[in-house]
């Protein structure tokens, strides 16, 4: 784990916990079992207990566990989140992310093509690039062949999926 994935955890546990609630914290491995079990519980009501209490006198926002003036972005996320997952989950959160990567390349990919139409006279329709017709008004096919043989196996499936590879018709 980063430690800056580990100090947001560290200031969310802080902020809502007092230092008696610390102490206990700190006594909790001298006792004996028995009396572990019970202490555990009642520190996390008293927790539980200390943030309603600490949102019922600040209604506002949450500031400095998170930085406002970004944008969320996905991959940050998804980074943050891996170690705190099993195996099963980390797997399902890499696939998101690339599927997500994957369809941001899909988008630049298109506003690529879409600038080369204006830049391009007689540049057609990303549609009319893959079509078996007449490539005359348009460059010739294999440079879309050299573009699509860039992208990764999976970037490439992602690519087709979203009407990428249109001679099936």
């Amino acid at each position: 784990m980063e430690q800056q994935d580990g100090n947001k955890v560290m200031a969310f546990d802080t902020l809502f916990s007092t230092n008696h609630i610390a102490m206990l914290k700190v006594l909790l491995p001298y006792l004996d079992y028995q009396s572990q079990k019970y202490m555990a519980v009642y520190i996390k009501f008293l927790e539980l207990q200390y943030t309603i209490h600490y949102y019922k006198q600040n209604p506002y926002p949450l500031c400095g566990c998170m930085d406002q003036e970004h944008s969320p972005d996905l991959s940050t996320l998804c980074k943050e989140l891996l170690p705190y997952c099993n195996e099963k989950e980390k797997k399902q959160i890499e696939q998101f992310c690339n599927l997500f990567h994957s369809m941001e390349m899909y988008r630049e990919f298109s506003k690529t093509m879409d600038a080369m139409k204006d830049l391009i006279p007689g540049f057609s329709d990303l549609s009319d690039l893959f079509s078996s017709g007449d490539h005359s008004s348009g460059p010739p096919p294999d440079i879309m062949s050299l573009l699509v043989n860039m992208l990764t196996p999976e970037q490439q499936e992602m690519f087709q999926m979203f009407g990428g590879n249109q001679n099936d018709k």
